[in-house]
């Protein structure tokens, strides 16, 4: 990978930015390193988790505005064309550093419920993809990291961790995304129809999953390793198969009430299986 550029960065634009999105551990960056191979697309690389705070903050900027943020700009507008500003500035350094690509395809979970606002806020054609995984399998990938991390994954902890996932796909029916959206399922992530339906969407006829992980310019060590967050299947081959034991009944009893509804609404069984 390119060493991070020194001053502001210089340089055309991506023709767009496509964000990729979805619950921690339901499967974005394997998502996102898909779409890498394509041609016109950055390498992989890690989540912009820096650039979430300006849009966080523009949000509560908004929200604000009639209490506080007036005093500092005369309009709302005028208010988002700073935010504007800050995300823009932001982004070019990133794609400065990928050696400007023409599309830039990046990643962060934590942003995604933050898509409308990107949409709204971003000066540059943009498009999200979001990753939905049955929520058995993001809670019990999360109790994975809660204990090898050497804490407790108690029933407050799930409830929180339920709820997130939850709250995290607020935004798949916010009218402000329209035709910029597309919704997969991990699951169907190895099905050649899926593929085909992200080729489409992003006009990236070039997304090859025989060439996931290829051009990342460094590889698994032993510090890697110990983060709790470390998958195993990091830098390998596109495989969705299931590789931790299943949930507890008291925990897919906590998991199956929170999430019911958009667990029924995409074809994910209480069994933890899928229509």
């Amino acid at each position: 990978m390119a060493q991070p550029a020194a001053s502001v960065p210089t340089g055309s634009p991506p023709s767009k930015v496509i964000f990729v999105g979805g619950a921690p551990r339901s499967g974005t960056s394997v998502t996102q390193a898909l779409i890498c191979t394509a041609t016109a697309v950055n390498s992989y690389h890690p989540e912009i988790s820096f650039v979430r705070p300006i849009l966080e903050s523009y949000v509560v900027g908004i929200e604000k505005f009639s209490v506080h943020t007036r005093r500092f700009f005369r309009e709302p507008e005028h208010f988002k064309l700073h935010a504007r500003k800050t995300i823009n500035m932001q982004l070019m350094h990133i794609s400065a550093v990928l050696q400007f690509p023409n599309v830039l395809c990046v990643k962060d979970p934590m942003l995604t419920p933050l898509f409308p606002a990107m949409r709204e806020v971003l000066g540059w054609p943009s498009q999200y993809v979001t990753v939905l995984r049955h929520p058995h399998h993001v809670i019990r990938s999360l109790q994975e990291v809660v204990e090898r991390g050497g804490d407790e994954f108690d029933e407050e902890l799930i409830q929180f961790a339920a709820q997130d996932y939850l709250n995290t796909y607020e935004h798949i029916e916010d009218p402000s995304l329209e035709d910029a959206f597309m919704c997969l399922r991990y699951e169907d992530l190895e099905a050649e129809e899926t593929i085909e339906a992200l080729r489409d969407f992003t006009g990236l006829p070039g997304i090859d999953p025989d060439n996931i992980w290829k051009d990342i310019p460094y590889r698994v060590t032993a510090q890697d390793q110990t983060d709790p967050w470390y998958s195993p299947k990091f830098y390998e081959g596109l495989d969705t198969s299931l590789r931790l034991s299943p949930l507890a009944p008291h925990i897919c009893e906590i998991v199956n009430d929170v999430c019911g509804g958009i667990m029924e609404d995409y074809g994910y069984l209480p069994d933890g299986r899928c229509e």
